[in-house]
């Protein structure tokens, strides 16, 4: 009896230490791909700090030539002037060279044309452009009513960051499009311009937020 159950129990030793050894294995594994999974599919906050900055930092320099208004004013009544496949009475930033896509109303700029239309363009293109990266840039105004969409490079990715610099825009600023220096209001009323004034604000059309996404 003790000769026969000996093996036996021997094995059933042995088999459960195999079973409890891959049980082992097995939580190890989990445990280690709960731990590294994270980490491989957390974004580089680092870089991604860096990459803000120097979004900010393009803004102020565009904000500081004065640029970066004039930008936001450079409003036309007439998209034909430059533009083939205009429709009639199609106003738009001037010299837009992208036609309204996806049921989109507004004409908005290539990374190039921007580039060369405005000082934040051309640091945007000079920075971001070489890396193959993809930018946004956007004017929002208070209450999220108004504004338009300079340049649309598609769909922010996970990783995207955001900057933005507030322009103030007075009462007696005009536009700086060719042919078309008329005072903000009656831009807005006459010709379609996005950026309505503010109720209230004396001597002060209204803030227009230049937001960047990068990604």
């Amino acid at each position: 009896m003790i000769g026969t159950d000996g093996p036996r129990g021997q094995a059933y030793a042995l088999e459960g230490t195999i079973a409890a050894t891959i049980l082992l294995v097995a939580f190890l594994v989990a445990a280690q791909s709960a731990l590294v999974a994270p980490a491989t599919e957390e974004p580089d906050r680092a870089a991604q700090a860096q990459l803000q900055q120097e979004t900010r930092d393009a803004l102020v320099v565009a904000a500081g030539e004065g640029d970066l208004s004039a930008t936001v004013r450079r409003w036309h009544d007439d998209a034909s002037a430059w533009a083939d496949d205009a429709e009639p009475g199609e106003s738009a930033f001037y010299g837009a060279d992208r036609p309204p896509v996806d049921g989109n109303n507004e004409r908005t700029y290539g990374a190039d044309t921007f580039a060369e239309r405005s000082t934040l363009g051309a640091i945007l293109e000079a920075r971001f452009g070489d890396e193959d990266r993809n930018y946004n840039v956007e004017i929002v105004t208070e209450g999220g009513n108004d504004g338009a969409t300079l340049v649309d490079q598609g769909s922010p990715s996970a990783e995207a960051v955001t900057a933005s610099y507030v322009v103030t825009l007075h009462e007696d600023d005009r536009l700086t499009a060719d042919g078309n220096r008329i005072e903000l209001e009656r831009a807005h009323e006459e010709q379609g311009y996005p950026i309505a004034p503010t109720d209230g604000a004396e001597s002060v059309h209204a803030l227009a937020e230049v937001r960047v996404t990068v990604w």
